[in-house]
């Protein structure tokens, strides 16, 4: 099995996600009344002076279900990327571009619901992973079509020879 550039650009893409999927806060919304919001990609916990307990709900987990499928389909293609079957990989890479695409989207929907009377809203900096991700596929996608191109710019040249 050769090694490819690609190969790493997936792996730290993986990386980057499951570091996203492992914080437990991305943005956190603080109200007029003191009470906090903090919105991860599974959980979104609600804190209040007046009432002692934080309550939680699932209402963003869509989130971390796009991250989790976004690292699966980047297994699999470097999976695929064993029988070098680079049509198979270009399209899984568009898909994880598309995913990866629609978890910020998702995100900006629930930030902008979330955002009514807010006082103050802070970011985390691992919210900017899955954009690293994103950029880091894109990379892929070109690197696994640069690669395709020289493997039939070679074969090619091995025909002609005959």
């Amino acid at each position: 099995m050769k090694f490819y550039i690609h190969h790493l650009y997936l792996l730290l893409a993986i990386v980057a996600l499951i570091v996203c999927m492992c914080s437990p806060a991305l943005v956190t919304f603080m109200y007029q009344d003191m009470s906090s919001v903090e919105m991860g990609n599974f959980v979104l916990r609600s804190m209040s002076l007046t009432s002692p307990e934080p309550t939680s709900s699932a209402m963003p987990c869509v989130l971390g279900i796009l991250l989790i499928i976004s690292a699966l389909v980047c297994a699999f293609t470097m999976f695929v990327s064993l029988f070098q079957n680079f049509s198979l990989q270009k399209r899984c890479t568009i898909f994880n571009c598309l995913l990866l695409a629609g978890y910020y989207i998702l995100l900006l929907v629930f930030v902008l619901i979330l955002r009514v009377d807010t006082r103050h809203v802070e970011i985390a900096w691992q919210l900017a992973l899955p954009l690293v991700s994103l950029i880091l596929t894109a990379m892929c996608f070109y690197s696994i079509r640069t690669t395709e191109a020289k493997m039939l710019a070679r074969a090619n040249n091995f025909r002609l020879r005959d």
